[in-house]
């Protein structure tokens, strides 16, 4: 039965029991002053019965919870520990100190219940509303997008230790079909190596000898045959792990069969979507730069480039294009947030042909720097003057052709042939003896549209207001993206969902505590009074007769000693300890 959170507060909680405030401007006592209102019992209702069973924990607490978990980036056991014995997490949740909200257990079947029926959502739309509820997001955007690394949670194995991973999980779930140890069931099927921790650091061979390394994995390929065959029939447990190892041995290991068995070696070249981790199989090989690579997923967030708000979040895989799923991120983003975005920018990963063609399909509005040219010995494409109207093109000597064959994505190679045999520029434009050919895309004339908009003062300009989305990452960065915390890509969005939530209040909230300052102090302002002031009045009173000069200026001085009063004033209250929230009142 759903338990509900009471209106009337404890009369043993921390505010009533204890002297002690929340300090002004901190998440905590930002959140508990917004708890109320927040979040209530009710969103969470489908979770639980009306009346069978006992009073749960209130959801709304639980809802809390996870919020201050992933601000302060704490475990699940310190967390249950710091609802009781932190004073800041007893007064958010109008708690006595001492007492823990819950067991860990519940705290997980909570977050359980987020990720299966994904409620996690009513998390984060919770902090689109404060949002608007504060007025800081209009019902028409102009969206950013962009990504980030997430370093995977799976431990990353090289294709020895990968394959015996493999071979353990398969045997994990035969040995547990036939009510044994996964170490038991390796050794009564001779497989006793493969409990060791490590394959290969028991692996008695001269790691420098070429043969015997390709003889030890041979021997791996030929005991994952064996457990493989075992698997048949082994249910649906057995039968994902064995998918997992065929998958294992396909991406990284080339077997030649003989009469002696098979005789393997390791693949040369990465190949693509390759698995590198047995316990996150989600995990994949990722590029952010041509120097920079990693090991596990990408977060990909679009957000409200004049109110700094995250409208939208999702994952993807490591090996995906920035520009994967960037319309469907933006759809997600209007349904979400309630919004109509008006203009997408992005950086030149999103600027490529498909993905502004995908765009324009959908009737919105793209832009993004088209991705340079690759470095070249030979003229680069852009040194060519394309006239798409009478399909024609010049090369930098001036010389014109208009001989083209249409290719099957439906756009067109032009070939100079003869034209370049006696060209003076030929050593600087080819090396083929059939002349320069030049490759026109089928959305040559979006692209070269883009290329002039982005050259002008005002593209340049425009294009840059995207840097927003980089600061949301780098936000996202403190409050733990970097590295993911849970396994698997479906837990990976559920954190990256939860620091964006959190991301979104503090921004809502440090706002408004902005604008409720400017209010509060209208003569904290750049017109005020200083010593420069004081001197430009002196130097243009000059010309008056003494008596109006020195009447001047002692109204000048009296006016700027009263600033520095009201400032004074203002510093001292601002060091003084005042508590933006008492708990309990």
């Amino acid at each position: 039965m759903i338990g509900r959170r009471k209106a009337q507060t404890d009369l043993f909680d921390v505010g009533n029991v204890y002297p002690f405030v929340l300090r002004p401007g901190t998440f905590e006592a930002q959140l508990a002053q917004a708890a109320p209102r927040l979040f209530s019992d009710e969103d969470f209702a489908r979770f639980y019965t009306e009346r069978v069973g006992r009073p749960s924990v209130p959801p709304s607490l639980l809802a809390l919870t996870l919020l201050l978990q992933n601000e302060a980036q704490t475990s699940d056991e310190e967390t249950v520990e710091r609802t009781g014995c932190d004073l800041r997490w007893a007064a958010v949740l109008r708690r006595p100190a001492g007492e823990p909200l819950c067991a860990k257990s519940t705290l997980q079947l909570f977050r359980a219940h987020l990720v299966l029926h994904e409620e996690v959502h009513t998390l984060f739309q919770k902090s689109i509303q404060e949002a608007k509820r504060a007025g800081l997001l209009g019902g028409r955007v102009r969206a950013a997008i962009d990504t980030k690394p997430i370093v995977g949670r799976g431990a990353v194995e090289d294709t020895y230790n990968l394959l015996a991973s493999g071979i353990r999980q398969v045997a994990s779930a035969l040995g547990k079909q036939a009510g044994q140890s996964p170490d038991a069931w390796l050794v009564a099927n001779g497989l006793g190596r493969y409990a060791e921790a490590s394959v290969k650091g028991s692996a008695d061979i001269d790691w420098s000898d070429e043969e015997a390394r390709k003889l030890l994995l041979s021997e791996l390929v030929a005991d994952a045959r064996s457990v493989l065959a075992a698997s048949a029939g082994g249910g649906k447990e057995a039968a994902e792990a064995a998918q997992l190892l065929c998958a294992l041995l396909l991406q990284d290991v080339q077997v030649q069969e003989t009469a002696e068995g098979p005789k393997a070696q390791v693949k040369q070249g990465t190949a693509r979507g390759r698995i590198p981790s047995v316990s996150d199989a989600q995990q994949r090989h990722g590029r952010k730069s041509a120097s920079k690579r990693f090991t596990g997923h990408k977060a990909s967030i679009c957000t409200d480039i004049d109110s700094q708000t995250i409208l939208a979040v999702d994952v993807l895989p490591a090996d995906a294009g920035d520009a994967s799923g960037a319309l469907g991120l933006v759809e997600q983003a209007e349904e979400q947030a309630d919004v109509v975005v008006e203009e997408t920018l992005g950086d030149c990963a999103y600027g490529g042909a498909g993905t502004r063609e995908e765009f324009a399909e959908a009737g919105r509005t793209l832009h993004a720097k088209v991705p340079s040219e690759p470095e070249r010995s030979a003229f680069p494409k852009s040194a060519f003057v394309l006239d798409l109207q009478q399909d024609t093109v010049t090369c930098p000597e001036g010389h014109t052709t208009a001989r083209f064959m249409p290719t099957h994505e439906g756009g067109k190679v032009f070939f100079f042939g003869s034209i370049c045999r006696d060209c003076a520029l030929r050593a600087y434009c080819t090396r083929s003896a059939q002349g320069r050919t030049l490759r026109v895309h089928p959305q040559e004339e979006r692209l070269q549209k883009a290329r002039a908009y982005q050259q002008t003062p005002a593209g340049r300009s425009h294009l840059r207001e995207r840097v927003v989305v980089e600061h949301r990452l780098a936000r996202l960065g403190q409050l733990g993206i970097g590295q993911a915390r849970y396994i698997g890509r479906r837990m990976t969005l559920f954190q990256l969902t939860l620091a964006a939530t959190i991301a979104n209040l503090r921004r809502t909230w440090n706002w408004t505590a902005g604008q409720e300052g400017a209010a509060d102090h209208p003569g904290l302002a750049p017109k005020a009074f200083g010593t420069g002031s004081v001197a430009r009045l002196a130097s243009r009173t000059r010309h008056l007769s003494a008596p109006w000069t020195g009447l001047l200026r002692a109204y000048a001085a009296a006016a700027f000693a009263r600033y520095l009063v009201h400032v004074a004033s203002q510093a001292n209250a601002a060091l003084r300890w005042k508590p933006a929230f008492r708990p309990g009142f």
